[in-house]
């Protein structure tokens, strides 16, 4: 699974106290998202580390078939009867943002090494207009794909308490790049774009982050264990 697959994405921000580094990794590479992908209906996942900018250390990526995976049954299990390692991790969690989503629009293809994000403010959704311009950003220097996508507020919050992050939630854009000077040079008309599409607050979070990890469900029979 090349591509961000799927009608809808789970958008994860978070950090993590740094004692924990190391494990967190570990945690999340070995058990945490394996999990996740193993649910019907969610194809893949991505981990973003942040190079630069305000929004939280690490940036997680769910495709989803549809939004309703976020309700399913197995779903919910997993955030309901969570593992003793997951249990073990929550508290050390910080700068916690979930934005389930639907797809608005899509542009380019692939997977880049590295991706800017943005969060977007519920006057900005209601403002949001050039998608067509958004769009072309897929065709400069050193991009690869553009993401719009609109928060659905209809999905429930996850049942327990982790520190949130104070950032607006009502949607979200990617840029993905093949090379994170290209794309740090590109962050100007990123923001240009962004401003002329209804966003003009979009540049304030703008964030760029590396890809870590990335598996798909074809993955899941090849993965080993980690001695916790």
């Amino acid at each position: 699974m090349l591509d961000l697959a799927g009608k809808a994405i789970l958008a994860l921000w978070n950090g993590v106290e740094a004692s924990r580094v190391p494990e967190y990794n570990a945690w999340h590479t070995r058990e945490h998202v394996p999990e996740r992908v193993a649910i019907p209906g969610i194809l893949g996942a991505r981990r973003y580390v942040r190079a630069h900018g305000p929004l939280p250390e690490y940036l997680t990526l769910y495709s989803l078939e549809t939004i309703d995976v976020l309700r399913s049954d197995p779903y919910r299990a997993l955030l309901d009867n969570p593992t003793a390692w997951s249990r073990a991790m929550r508290p050390s969690l910080r700068d916690f943002l979930r934005i389930p989503c639907t797809r608005l629009m899509s542009a380019g293809g692939g997977l880049g090494s590295v991706v800017a994000a943005c969060v977007l403010t519920e006057r900005e959704l209601a403002g949001l207009s050039a998608k067509l311009e958004l769009q072309a950003l897929a065709k400069k220097q050193g991009i690869v794909a553009v993401h719009m996508l609109v928060r659905d507020n209809s999905i429930p919050d996850v049942p327990f308490q982790v520190g949130g992050a104070n950032f607006a939630n009502a949607g979200v854009v990617l840029v993905e790049g093949y090379d994170e000077p290209e794309l740090k040079n590109s962050l100007p008309d990123i923001s240009d774009v962004l401003r002329a599409s209804g966003i003009p607050d979009g540049e304030k979070t703008l964030t760029t982050y590396r890809l870590a990890y990335a598996i798909d469900r074809a993955s899941l029979g090849r993965l080993t264990s980690v001695a916790k």
